[in-house]
């Protein structure tokens, strides 16, 4: 199992023949999953090959349990300053160097999804042109962006490449690593065929390569990973196994004797490379923590490529890595033989155009020239491989919104894929999308056995969707900052964050020595209060808060527009309206027949009611002071039962004694049958990990928790937890999405409490 690296390297040369014959039938291994059947229809397990242990093993595991731990605390450090420089890494590369050398999306997931014809057309990410190539194999006529020109360079080279070379020619350089070959024809014959900026790149990079393989930052990190450290723990037989195109159950049969040391390399890949090492993958540190939630992330990837693809045989995501080539039998589709030739006439046809820039840039250009009656372009499919993963809410609504404008209302679809287990986005949500079965199985085939040849390769992507243009519950709108065209609207210096932070600390002090007085008439005394506590700040209430409520923008940019428009949105502890201005007017006019800002403070409905008239929304937004916890001045200010679509709280419901009364009336208010929407944004007292996390954390994370909730409580704000929470919904909410993280506190840098945003429908999963 252990072979020497020389034996290796002679046993892994292009052309070294192989014991695989290609008619060998394949059985299940022994121990391979079994699933339960139902009324004829397959029942999910836990498939965990890899998560089993003998006695032996939970010996190893005491005895290196604590060394590794110690391990991590000599590292912590480095690590901590990891995880902060990842993305300024990633970011730096962009423009400077090739990201990706290889596209890590597998495009046959998607393509038997898509079924691409000559009618369509493909907006896409360009990433290293794997993809876009596939797509134009299909016939269909793509437009493929990136930001990073160096990644254009390179698929502007592949196209080069395949519009004048033989396909024996094109595989010996892009498969086979045949540089010099490449160094003889680039000045005279692919030189004149790039674009400037691409000329500049090549000229640098082109006397210097010697392997396309190991090109660029995930080509570096691939030699690392798979040539360095994969023997150094006890995997350098996988590059045997990959040059001998070892068939499925032989290579799992070795893997299950081997799992410790698949094991091992999943914790350190977890632990010590992800930090140190992702940026240069083309990671971002947004995606990764979507994976949060999971306890065994790696492992659970390792399981995928290893027992549900046939690794050494058909995956050239992997094997290509390892073994530092491409060969014949397992290449990316545009190095087939069998595709090159119409590969070639559709490239010369002009089947593929290239954009440097974001996608969303690329649109709004082809939206003007739509709007100067040029000619521009409708797309058919948008495939954004998993590059909203990267996105924060607002670019992805920012994205789209521009997206469905550019796109076929009919014929219309988008793909995508995520790092995620669910949709990461309530906009994607509202796409009304379906997830691609990743892991098909046999038909007719044994329970648990996987048809190798339709399986998603990567293995690291936990979902991937489609959504028809045509089915969206919801339509897309942008969405805004403020409705000043200023770009700084609210004063946010540090001397009026300091006065406004003053009236908020000494505030209980000055209420229980009797300097605190209300001036307008409230409702109750929780009101009274609110309305002391609010009445000096009223004016400057926008502007401290611009840098503390994180989640607020987040909830109201993912707030639902439904496609019929006429909706009804009720806003509790709405306040001055401010909430109202992350949607712009003309959207609130066309999609809201009526908008209640509710509030049991009358100084902060003052500013309320000026804001809403200085914009002209006077006639659909109605600022009510009133409790809302209370049923008789919600039946008497507020529409009937049922006939709301959408109710808010934003930062409101912490400051609320009774939590339960006011979920009570919202979702009592709310339609049923999922169109009706309750949107959360607040502090909380746990993010809702804790539980992965190990002893001695749990315990600071727990005395965390109990510090901010006492500081807050200081405040009159209450952390939420999802039992309170719980409770006032009921059992006829349904839970949609939640997202929670740490935020920053003005002129408190160190403290960092839990903040997020949760939505819920009423009855029914949309």
């Amino acid at each position: 199992l252990h072979t020497p690296c020389c034996k290796v390297d002679k046993m892994c040369r292009p052309g070294a023949s192989s014991s695989r014959s290609p008619g060998r039938k394949v059985s299940p291994s022994k121990g391979a999953l079994r699933v339960k059947r139902g009324k004829g229809v397959a029942m999910k397990q836990k498939f965990n090959r890899l998560d089993c242990s003998n006695r032996f093993e939970d010996l190893i595991g005491w005895i290196l349990s604590p060394m590794a731990w110690a391990f991590l605390c000599v590292l912590s450090p480095f690590l901590f300053i990891a995880k902060i420089v990842t993305d300024k890494v990633l970011f730096f590369l962009v423009g400077r160097n090739v990201i990706y050398n290889v596209n890590w999306e597998d495009p046959r997931v998607e393509r038997k999804i898509l079924n691409l014809d000559e009618d369509d057309h493909v907006i896409t990410i360009a990433s290293a042109g794997c993809n876009c190539l596939d797509y134009v194999i299909d016939g269909a006529r793509v437009t493929a962006c990136d930001l990073n020109d160096c990644q254009i360079a390179l698929v502007e080279l592949k196209v080069a490449c395949a519009k004048i070379l033989t396909f024996e020619e094109f595989f010996s350089i892009f498969a086979s690593n045949d540089c010099d070959f490449l160094r003889e024809i680039y000045p005279k014959k692919l030189r004149p065929m790039l674009t400037s900026p691409s000329q500049s790149f090549w000229d640098e990079k082109i006397p210097t390569i010697e392997s396309f393989m190991y090109f660029g930052a995930s080509g570096g990190l691939a030699y690392a990973a798979f040539r360095v450290f994969f023997p150094m723990i006890g995997l350098g037989w996988i590059r045997t196994a990959c040059a001998e195109r070892m068939p499925p159950n032989e290579f799992q049969g070795i893997v299950d004797v081997n799992k410790v040391y698949i094991k091992a390399a999943a914790w350190l890949i977890k632990k010590v490379l992800e930090p140190f090492a992702i940026a240069f993958a083309g990671v971002p540190l947004r995606q990764i923590e979507l994976g949060n939630k999971r306890s065994n992330t790696w492992l659970t990837v390792f399981e995928n490529i290893i027992y549900r693809t046939d690794f050494a045989g058909d995956n050239y995501f992997y094997n290509g890595y390892i073994l530092g080539y491409f060969d014949k039998h397992s290449c990316p589709n545009y190095l087939m033989e069998e595709n090159f030739d119409k590969m070639q006439a559709s490239l010369k046809k002009g089947a593929l155009t290239l954009y440097t820039g974001t996608i969303e840039g690329f649109l709004k250009e082809n939206m003007a020239l739509k709007a100067a009656n040029k000619p521009h372009a409708t797309f058919t499919v948008a495939s954004l491989l998993d590059h909203m993963d990267w996105m924060p809410h607002e670019w992805i609504n920012s994205e789209i919104s521009i997206l469905m404008k550019n796109m076929d209302p009919e014929k219309g679809r988008i793909f995508w894929r995520s790092f995620a287990d669910d949709v990461h986005s309530p906009i994607l949500q509202h796409l009304n999308p379906v997830e691609i079965d990743q892991y098909p199985k046999v038909e007719g085939g044994y329970a648990g056995q996987f048809d190798y040849m339709s399986t998603d390769r990567v293995g690291m992507y936990f979902s991937s969707w489609i959504a028809h243009i045509k089915d969206a519950n919801c339509t897309i709108e942008p969405r805004s900052i403020s409705w000043s065209d200023s770009a700084t609207t609210f004063d946010t210096s540090f001397l009026t964050t300091l006065k406004t932070g003053y009236k908020i600390v000494s505030f209980p002090v000055k209420q229980a020595l009797g300097f605190v007085s209300t001036k307008k008439e409230t409702a109750n005394g929780h009101g009274k209060n609110i309305e002391a506590f609010y009445q000096d700040q009223a004016a400057v209430y926008d502007s401290f808060r611009e840098n503390f409520l994180h989640a607020r923008g987040p909830m109201l940019t993912c707030l639902p527009t439904k496609v019929e428009g006429n909706m009804t949105w009720i806003d509790v502890g709405g306040g001055t309206a401010r909430n109202l201005e992350f949607i712009p007017v003309d959207v609130l006019k066309a999609k809201f027949k009526k908008i209640y800002v509710v509030d049991i403070s009358p100084s902060l409905l003052d500013v309320a009611r000026s804001r809403v008239e200085k914009v002209g929304l006077s006639d659909i937004v109605e600022c009510v002071c009133c409790d809302f916890t209370d049923s008789e001045s919600v039946r008497k200010h507020l529409p009937k039962k049922g006939s709301v679509d959408i109710v808010t709280f934003s930062y409101s419901l912490s400051m609320i004694p009774n939590k339960k009364g006011a979920l009570e009336s919202a979702m009592s208010l709310l339609k049923d049958g999922g169109d009706g929407y309750l949107g959360i944004a607040d502090f909380f007292e746990k993010c809702g990990r804790e539980h992965l996390l190990q002893y001695p954390i749990q315990l600071l994370k727990w005395l965390e928790a109990k510090a901010h909730k006492y500081y807050f409580r200081c405040d009159g704000v209450h952390l939420l937890t999802d039992e309170v929470i719980n409770e006032g919904v009921g059992s006829d909410a349904v839970k949609e999405f939640d997202e929670r993280f740490r935020g920053s506190v003005p002129l408190l840098p160190i403290l960092r409490p839990i903040q997020g945003f949760t939505f819920y429908t009423k009855g029914l999963k949309r």
